[in-house]
């Protein structure tokens, strides 16, 4: 019987070896993943959990630290965002959110920009 490696420890190794963790991810995973790193550096973090019930739309994450608010909407592989989900993120943008549709792939910019904001 082995040994169990913490999730955050097998993606530093994979990163290292030059294997990107995220590749192939869900949605849920890729959210996962950058909740952990947005509380790590700082951040509050919002989901709706269970968007059935809720208005169409709403992005996927709400991100608050000091002054600062991020609204992300999060996508893998060729999904593509609503008009709805574009005009929560128009709406978020028109008060100055900062808002991104982020995607596994981009993931040393947003970490950048969580780093940065």
């Amino acid at each position: 019987m082995g040994m169990k490696v913490p999730r955050h420890v097998t993606d530093e190794c994979l990163r290292l070896a030059g294997i990107d963790p995220l590749d192939g991810a869900s949605e849920s995973e890729f959210q996962l993943q950058l909740v952990c790193e947005a509380k790590r550096l700082g951040w509050e973090c919002y989901h709706t959990h269970d968007s059935r019930r809720s208005e169409a739309g709403f992005p996927d994450l709400v991100l608050i630290r000091g002054a600062v608010l991020i609204v992300a909407e999060l996508k893998v592989k060729r999904n593509k965002t609503t008009a709805a989900q574009e005009m929560w993120l128009e709406l978020f943008a028109g008060v100055g959110a900062r808002v991104f549709r982020w995607r596994p792939e981009h993931w040393e910019t947003i970490v950048e920009q969580l780093k940065g904001a």
